[in-house]
């Protein structure tokens, strides 16, 4: 906004150079994953005006921040920005910023690509300019024939005012943005060439260790094997070697008519050297603003004025060194491993007998000397080999031993004990097809139950990419999927009644409730549904939830809470029922058995006396007792059926070290059956490691986080390098940010979190929250989008209500009546249904207007996409269309193009509550039981307090036994779900309620032994581990 008050849109002619011209640019940090590898692009991007600039901003916004300071991070790939670009800003264009810097580049040693096609992909050819950076110059880029085509561009690190002008782009063309553009799209045609750098003073030239004060050239480090001499780490590959590695040619070749470029040392560093003292000294700067003066410019001095005139108008030492500069004699020290390198002009003790006898502007000529050998040359390299992953053995089907006996045994009841990351889903997966495939039993009469949506969906994918068509007939969903599936059948038009259409029926029969009240009665019945589904035998209904159940029996409808104990009690009660379903299910699968509450142990148990069972799951991983799961079913079933059970305890996920800390923390949980555990045995030479870090405050314990994340992902800017915070962090690098969970017990441990990654610009996705456009600002768009797909997606009363309460015009008494008239459950005949109501004459109106509207909206968005539509709304819902929220929900709504079913289908499905997004380059939050099911290769389980892990809820006095073995085999959980490293955070401080708490570490963190872990101290050194530490600039 600054900017855009600050400057005018460019209106003069050609020619006109009357006022200082702006380039509307920025620069992107694109951190992801791709091909395998974590990728890290600094990109340009280059746009026409600021209305460009503002579509741009919005589109990448919904992305990511933007608005940190410099250089904005996203999770974003190179290609797709590319892509942004030149949807939002057609006539823009994109440079890869520098582009041989090891940590940040597109041709880097640490994470970039070898060639254009690599990273852009199909875009490719929307790329025509690449920027060199301080490292590299023409000559060295002109030995790569891949390069040929690209306009190579030169930029000042413009930090100050001063640095302008040290490296820049040359143009003889008409002065304004399309001009500039379209010379770089054809060198030669207005774009004449560079200045540059040496590129010697490039901080990353040649290969080496700051820390280890080695510097190598190319030659030297191949010898070496790419190892420091020092310490054995590998050596931080410079510019040089790398330009080597993708090099076809030994010398640089340029086309004739190529731009040209010069190397320079700014004036006042010759200046410096001449009189022997600092650059930015008060005598040397009195002789720059003589010299500036004297010539007219800097660039007039160093790059036109001849050597002679130079000479008389100023000093034959000033004229040796501006001459020796422009034949490029002068002596080079690389710069390596973010050490700056140095260029002088004169050799030591040259300049002695000059400066000692005849000043600055002595006639005396500085003595001849040899002139120094052109740039080393260097052979062309070819790339190492990429290292060999040996896979662990399995059998020819896949599987292991232990997994073998699951899928093949014979026996009616099986149990199988599958602990974190020893293949579950793989071998039920695996039993299921070895089933189908043999074909004696009909694929109608297999079930396999799961307990989430996303799980179900996860293995009938798994399931059909396995064994094709024949899966389609086999029934995997939920439980409550499934008795649905049957009570339907014997009651047809059965309506679901779940939170939201609860409330409308309870508006309904208990209209005079005031707010409290309607609280009050909601809580109560799902307290009387929840005693039913733990409890033995059914409760005794108040009178409230009998008026409650009362209603719901006049409306052919069932509470969701009540679908698995009604099931069980039509089985139980109705034979012919019972004879549909035994006949049509001779095999049941069950996933997570350990999840199980009563009433869904009870249906297994029915469906037991006549099916086979085969359930899998993990006791020691029963997380949900708050919902009346118990793991105690899982032994219950194995004693009741006498069920052959096998235990898989080959871990393929965790390493060794996290594996053993896992164990020890869950052997402190006694088993029922009082039979010991069979450890995990880690199945990768993986060793993992983890650190616990005890901060003094929750905003101390984020910022820990925040720090650990930018030496995970090998450092985020420039900056994490220099300082410390990552780069050549031994077994600490290497991940990309969806490589990354922060977990937490509690959703109010992640505000702090938030705030300090959204700080530091890192990318972020917090899952299980209200999704951003269910806020008031973006809901009206949600329902009007729904709306449009009804016939795709159906809406219940609920919902349409909803919707009409963002539309001027209908008052609450209509809205009352519709209330009580419409039913419950899906209505995809609601404007009819509707008009049959006694509304308002100016109700209706607006009914029927709302109905025309949606059926011109669908036109529309068939025929244009969805985004034009919404954009035209946003008047007519009074909505600004600069809100952050509004600008983010147009580019998710843009990703899905003219299909409008599958978009509703999306926001309908995440707006209880978002879903984690496994494909987003972000670091993900989300608590410990929504991690469930998930795994990282890095894990932070932050919040290891008393308290809060073991949670404590406050005012009820000290947890019970049982709660303190489930909150136990919560942190287990989160411990599993980690690859290569867990880091364990607690703070001292923490507000509880308002309330800010003195807090005591977990007593959880005492069952790991001392020895897996690294403490890390607030104040000095890790134990294992050398701490970062700051390090010099030069």
């Amino acid at each position: 906004m600054q900017t855009a008050r600050s400057l005018l849109p460019s209106v003069a002619g050609p020619g006109s150079v009357t006022a200082c011209r702006f380039v509307l640019t920025a620069e992107i940090s694109s951190i992801y994953k791709r091909h395998g590898r974590v990728r890290k692009i600094h990109n340009l991007l280059f746009v026409p005006d600021l209305e460009a600039a503002a579509r741009l901003n919005a589109r990448l916004a919904a992305i990511g921040n933007i608005e940190s300071d410099g250089r904005p991070i996203l999770g974003l790939d190179a290609r797709n920005l590319l892509e942004i670009l030149l949807e939002q800003a057609p006539e823009g264009f994109l440079v890869p910023a520098h582009i041989w810097t090891p940590w940040f580049s597109l041709f880097g040693s640490k994470s970039g690509f070898d060639s254009i096609e690599e990273c852009f992909d199909d875009l490719s050819s929307h790329v025509f300019a690449l920027e060199t950076g301080l490292s590299s110059d023409p000559d060295m880029n002109r030995r790569v024939s891949a390069l040929d085509r690209f306009a190579l561009i030169s930029n000042s690190d413009c930090h100050s005012p001063g640095k302008l002008g040290r490296e820049a782009n040359i143009f003889d063309t008409d002065f304004n943005f399309f001009a500039m553009r379209d010379s770089l799209k054809a060198p030669g045609r207005g774009f004449l060439g560079t200045l540059e750098f040496f590129p010697e003073e490039g901080k990353y030239h040649y290969d080496g260790h700051r820390k280890c004060q080695i510097c190598l050239d190319p030659l030297a480090t191949r010898q070496q094997h790419g190892i420091c001499p020092v310490c054995q780490r590998p050596l931080t590959i410079g510019v040089m070697y790398r330009v080597l590695e993708l090099a076809d040619r030994q010398a640089p070749f340029y086309p004739d008519g190529a731009p040209g470029f010069n190397s320079m040392i700014p004036l006042s560093e010759i200046l410096g050297e001449i009189l022997g003292q600092g650059s930015a000294t008060k005598g040397v700067m009195e002789q720059y603003w003589r010299m500036i003066t004297r010539f007219g410019s800097e660039f007039a001095l160093m790059l036109h004025t001849p050597i002679e005139e130079i000479r008389a108008r100023s000093s034959p030492v000033l004229a040796e060194a501006v001459d020796r500069i422009r034949k490029g004699r002068v002596i080079r020290k690389s710069g390596y491993d973010g050490e700056f390198g140095v260029i002088t002009v004169f050799e030591a003790g040259e300049l002695a007998e000059v400066r000692g006898q005849h000043g600055l502007f002595a006639e005396q000529a500085v003595r001849g000397r040899k002139q120094k050998a052109d740039r080393q040359a260097l052979p062309i390299f070819s790339r190492p080999a990429e290292p060999v992953v040996v896979e662990p053995a399995t059998t020819e089907s896949g599987l292991n031993p232990e997994q073998t006996v699951a899928v093949t045994c014979d026996e009616p009841m099986i149990l199988v004990q599958a602990g974190p990351g020893t293949g579950k889903t793989h071998t039920l997966i695996a039993r299921l097809a070895r089933l189908l495939a043999e074909g004696g039993i009909a694929p109608t009469r297999v079930a396999a139950i799961t307990f989430t949506n996303r799980a179900a969906t996860e293995l009938a994918d798994r399931l059909a990419r396995q064994v094709g068509a024949m899966a389609e007939p086999v029934f995997v969903g939920t439980f409550h999927a499934f008795c649905l599936h049957w009570l339907r059948q014997q009651r047809p038009g059965l309506v679901v009644v779940g939170e939201e259409n609860r409330r409308l029926l309870l508006r309904t029969l208990f209209s005079e409730a005031d707010r409290h009240g309607f609280a009050a009665l909601q809580k109560e019945i799902v307290d009387y549904f929840l005693e039913r589904a733990v409890g033995a035998t059914e409760p005794a209904p108040t009178a409230a939830v009998r008026c409650y159940l009362e209603g719901l029996t006049g409306r052919n409808a069932i509470d969701l809470q009540a679908v698995i104990p009604f099931f069980v009690r039509e089985f139980k009660g109705d034979a012919e029922f019972r004879r549909q379903v035994t006949g049509q299910v001779s095999h049941l699968f069950v996933d997570e058995f350990q999840d199980l509450n009563s009433s869904q142990y009870e249906l297994v148990r029915l469906l037991a006396a006549n099916a086979k069972i085969f359930a899998i799951g993990d006791p020691d991983q029963a997380i949900y007792g708050f919902r009346g799961s118990s793991p105690r079913f899982f032994y219950d079933f194995q004693e009741e059926f006498r069920a052959r059970r096998i235990t898989l305890t080959r871990n393929y996920r965790s390493g060794v070290a996290i594996l053993a800390a896992a164990s020890a923390v869950i052997d402190h949980n006694p088993t029922p059956d009082h039979q010991p555990r069979l450890p995990l045995v880690p199945r990768q030479d993986l060793v993992g490691g983890g650190e616990y870090y005890w901060a003094a405050s929750v905003q101390a314990e984020a910022e820990f986080v925040v720090r650990r994340i930018e030496e995970l992902v090998g450092g985020i800017s420039h900056f994490s390098i220099n300082t410390g915070r990552g780069g050549d962090q031994p077994g600490r690098s290497g991940f990309s940010f969806r490589d990354i969970a922060v977990l937490y017990r509690s959703s109010r441990q992640a505000q702090a979190l938030c705030e300090a990654l959204t700080r530091r610009g890192i990318p972020l996705q917090v899952v299980g929250v209200p999704p951003f456009y269910m806020q008031d600002e973006v809901k009206p768009l949600y329902f009007w989008l729904r709306a449009a797909a009804a016939s795709e997606l159906a809406m219940t009363a609920a919902d349409y209500l909803d919707f009409l309460r963002d539309l001027s015009g209908i008052g609450a008494t209509s809205l009352q009546r519709l209330e009580a008239s419409l039913p419950l459950g899906d209505i995809p005949d609601f404007f009819q249904q509707a008009g049959r109501i006694e509304l308002s004459a100016a109700a209706r109106k607006i009914l029927l207007d709302v109905e025309a509207e949606l059926d011109e909206a669908r036109q529309q968005m068939a025929q244009h996409g969805v985004v034009p539509f919404l954009s035209r709304l946003l008047a007519g819902l009074d909505i600004n269309p600069a809100l952050p929220e509004v600008a983010r929900f147009l580019d998710l709504v843009g990703s899905f193009g003219r299909d409008l079913g599958a978009l509703a289908r999306y926001l309908q499905r995440n707006a209880g509550g978002t879903v984690y997004d496994d494909q987003a380059e972000t670091v993900a939050l989300m608590t410990l039981h929504a991690a469930k099911g998930l795994e990282f290769p890095a894990v932070f389980i932050t919040g290891l307090e008393e308290g809060v892990l073991p949670w404590r809820v406050p005012g009820r006095g000290a947890a019970g036994e049982g709660d303190i073995e489930e909150e136990r085999r919560l942190f287990y959980v989160g411990l599993t779900r980690a690859r290569e490293f867990v880091a364990l955070t607690g703070a001292a401080t923490r507000p509880i309620f308002a309330q800010r708490s003195q807090q005591q570490p977990s007593r959880f963190l005492a069952e790991i032994p001392a020895a897996l872990f690294t403490r890390v101290s607030p104040d000095g050194p890790r134990r294992k581990n050398p701490a970062a530490v700051q390090l010099k600039l030069f």
